[in-house]
């Protein structure tokens, strides 16, 4: 086998033989050679017995000879290799090389020695090695060149695998370097994080520890097999050694299970339903006293969903306990509290309606007499003449309030009827549009010599209603009342309209508006927004409590949206 420097060394060896036996036959005439045909028939025969492609060329770079290793390499006829240059035999790329080659042994002479790329008869390229070197003629001027080619392809394919394999090799090494210094530092890392963990651990076991005896009610983890505490806060504990103890002794001071008494042990129940549980104990405390204490239970699983522990927390819930009786009993004194007050405005506000109606029926009578019989004999004396003023505008102070404190009576009422259910109700087929009609004359005489235009608007087919048309007008008056106290100038609106399964009807506004923190507020009793254009609240503060009530009884609702200096919009929904 040739190693890889004798395959380098094998062309310069045959190139050295060709030459010397040319030499011999060109420049030492031997007896045998005995004419210039003979010498040419000796040259070839001796080229061709070259088994690697030999040629020669001209000075001009012409092929003069070949042999017929270098033709079955190029699939070629002689005629159509001597005389041709290199462009004539190779692609133009190859051909650039090749006559680089050549002239830079022209200039050079002596021995040139390369490896490039020949593109055989079958369209491959092959590596190959050229050995060339220059001849002289008679005159000792250079005649040509003369080269001798060997494949070394495979050379250079073992060179290649060769290569891969050293290179795969290393690729090996490296990898199982890096996996070796991966596993290392893996080894490190899991090294350092189990300290870690091992101190975290211990960190959280000292936290829950704190956590667990910061917590001021007994917490106390049980097993569920024997019931033994397996862990007690010192809330509970109070120091004692809890080794072997069973909860029912450290609980209750007893060496027996609480299994048959009255108030059912906890334990069992999680046992049971594998659930957490609330229960509550009557206990008597170190000093006698009656104690109420609240247990919450928690299950403890393992892996097969067996309960194997039980956690209860234990909270005295005395001072809860006596804290919601005081409530009960405060709510309850409150309602009684509550029910007496309706009861005593009830039969106040009854006894007030007579003598108040009196009151403001006398004042008119009084107004009256006083402007048709005295004031005209009052007006003739100077003197008289402011005192007379100052009457009548008293007794239009009286009518005013009597007037007030009637509806106020009469508003209180119909509430108290609404809320305890002693309201009579009409049930009747009522029509939308007429509802509106006649709130727009009922409140006519609001909008007499007042910038503020009434409109109405009514959407066509409304579906007709079932309920009682006076109170629900009574609604719709409240509404179209109340934003025409608090509207200086523009207009109010009066819409009836289809929503779904509902008639809205809503009353609209350009007046002050209500803040946010009031909307919900105003339905509420006694509840008025800050006039800003009166100056303060009139009316009774009922007027949209009732109007809530009577919107509920028919199945609706009612709100409002408003912002403040644009407007507000009520509505409320009947269901059609």
């Amino acid at each position: 086998m040739l190693n890889s420097e004798m395959l380098q060394l094998l062309p310069e060896a045959l190139l050295t033989v060709g030459l010397l036996v040319l030499a011999a036959v060109f420049f030492i005439r031997r007896p045998f050679v005995r004419s210039l045909k003979d010498q040419n028939t000796f040259l070839q025969t001796l080229i061709e017995s070259i088994p690697s492609p030999v040629f020669y060329k001209n000075g001009n770079g012409l092929y003069l000879g070949c042999n017929e290793a270098f033709l079955t390499m190029l699939g070629r006829t002689k005629e159509e290799v001597v005389g041709k240059s290199v462009y004539d035999l190779s692609p133009k790329h190859l051909a650039e090389i090749y006559e680089r080659a050549d002239k830079d042994l022209f200039e050079k002479q002596g021995v040139q020695r390369y490896e490039t790329q020949v593109e055989f008869a079958d369209g491959t390229l092959h590596d190959m090695y050229f050995t060339k070197s220059v001849f002289h003629d008679a005159r000792g001027e250079v005649a040509g060149l003369l080269g001798v080619m060997l494949d070394i392809s495979a050379r250079k394919q073992a060179e290649n695998e060769l290569k891969e394999a050293h290179e795969h090799l290393e690729r090996k090494v490296a990898e199982r370097t890096l996996e070796l210094q991966a596993a290392n530092r893996r080894l490190e890392d899991e090294i350092v994080e189990k300290v870690r963990a091992e101190r975290e651990s211990r960190e959280k076991s000292e936290f829950l520890d704190t956590v667990i005896n910061s917590i001021e009610h007994g917490l106390v983890v049980v097993d569920a097999a024997d019931y033994t505490v397996k862990l007690a806060n010192s809330a509970i504990a109070k120091g004692r050694n809890l080794d072997g103890m069973r909860c029912h002794q450290l609980l209750h001071g007893s060496n027996l299970p609480c299994i048959g008494k009255v108030t059912a042990c906890p334990l069992h129940k999680v046992k049971e339903t594998k659930r957490p549980i609330v229960t509550q104990h009557n206990h008597v405390g170190p000093d006698g006293s009656p104690r109420y204490v609240e247990i919450h239970s928690y299950p403890v699983f393992n892996d097969k969903g067996d309960v194997v522990q039980i956690i209860d927390n234990i909270m005295d819930v005395t001072k809860r306990k006596e804290a919601e009786k005081a409530i009960v009993d405060a709510k309850d004194m409150a309602e009684a509290t509550n029910r007496l007050m309706s009861e005593f405005l009830d039969t106040v506000s009854h006894e007030l309606r007579t003598p108040m109606t009196s009151v403001h029926g006398f004042a008119k009578l009084i107004q009256k007499t006083f402007k048709t019989k005295l004031k005209e004999r009052l007006e003739d004396d100077p003197s008289l003449l402011k005192p007379a003023e100052r009457i009548e505008e008293n007794i239009a102070i009286i009518l005013t309030e009597s007037e007030r404190l009637s509806n106020l009576i009469n508003d209180h009422l119909d509430l108290s009827k609404l809320q305890s259910g002693r309201m009579d109700w009409r049930q009747e087929k009522i029509n939308p549009a007429d509802l509106v009609a006649r709130v727009g004359v009922a409140t006519a005489s609001l909008f007499e010599d007042k910038p503020i235009k009434f409109e109405a608007e009514v959407e066509e087919e409304l579906p007709s209603l079932q309920g009682d048309p006076d109170r629900l007008l009574q609604v719709l008056i409240n509404l179209v009342s109340n934003a025409e106290k608090f509207t200086k100038e523009g207009k109010i609106t009066c819409r009836a309209l289809r929503t779904g399964d509902d008639v809205v009807f809503s009353v609209s506004d350009t007046g002050i508006g209500i803040p946010k923190d009031q909307q919900e507020l105003i339905f509420s009793k006694f509840r008025q927004v800050q006039n800003k254009i009166g100056g303060k609240p009139s009316g009774t503060g009922l007027g949209l409590a009732i109007s809530k009530e009577i919107v509920t009884h028919h199945g609706g609702r009612i709100w409002v949206e408003s912002t403040p200096g644009e407007g507000s919009t009520f509505f409320f929904s009947v269901p059609a």
